[in-house]
């Protein structure tokens, strides 16, 4: 295992619950030899039930992309009367793959905003955020079946969640903004501008949401292979 590989105190983690859900919480301690002690994962305030000899499978973030490990609960532990868990390594670190997906270049506007459990229970195909929770205004740069990309000032951190909802103008001009839930998965920054693109990759998609922005792909792809062949054509 790579040094860049290791979990180490301190480190913000997930562990994939139900639904595909990522509960986020962090590395309290260590006894080495594949031993972590955990605090009480989350999703948007909401704890996940955790038992004695539970698989779960923990995720981690570099920059170079998203790893996931095995892992088993072999114990508890009371501190200052908060519960932690303790958590074996099974399996060696391996790279998520889900990343290597086709990803189309194409720029409409995106609107980013805070993530909060209550926006999530009321998300629809084409549904509205609350101003309140408004982060900031960007451009798109490539968008695939798993995720988006956008270019950004702003400093996002890798395993953070946000909503953003997307003007993709599709299937005709002027249709309803989409609205989906992300995490962010890398981050690339552009020191001669200051600019940074943020992979994310969504997640808690219903399957008329997945069919949309799939559909949407499929088509941009069409559109700019035939755009290409005109070209090359002339």
């Amino acid at each position: 295992m790579e040094e860049s590989d290791n979990i180490v105190i301190g480190e913000n983690v997930d562990l994939l619950g139900r639904q595909n859900r990522l509960y986020r919480t962090k590395i309290e301690d260590t006894q080495g030899n594949g031993f972590f002690l955990v605090g009480v994962p989350r999703f948007g305030g909401v704890p996940m039930p955790v038992h004695m000899d539970d698989k779960l499978y923990l995720v981690f973030y570099r920059e170079s992309g998203r790893f996931v490990t095995e892992m088993k609960v072999v114990g508890f532990e009371n501190r200052d009367e908060v519960r932690y868990t303790w958590l074996h390594q099974e399996t060696e670190p391996v790279r998520d793959q889900r990343r290597e997906v086709f990803r189309v270049p194409v720029l409409f506007d995106v609107m980013v905003y805070d993530y909060t459990e209550d926006l999530e229970n009321n998300i629809s195909v084409f549904g509205t955020a609350d101003e309140a929770l408004f982060v900031e205004k960007v451009s798109s740069r490539d968008i695939s079946v798993a995720g988006i990309a956008i270019v950004t000032k702003r400093e996002y951190e890798i395993g953070e969640n946000r909503y953003l909802k997307l003007f993709l103008d599709w299937p005709q001009k002027g249709a309803s903004p989409f609205l989906t839930c992300c995490t962010v998965r890398r981050i690339a920054r552009w020191r001669d501008t200051g600019q940074s693109i943020v992979g994310m990759s969504y997640f808690g998609l219903s399957r008329l949401m997945n069919e949309h922005i799939s559909r949407y792909v499929l088509e941009e792809q069409r559109r700019q292979l035939k755009q290409k062949r005109l070209v090359e054509s002339k």
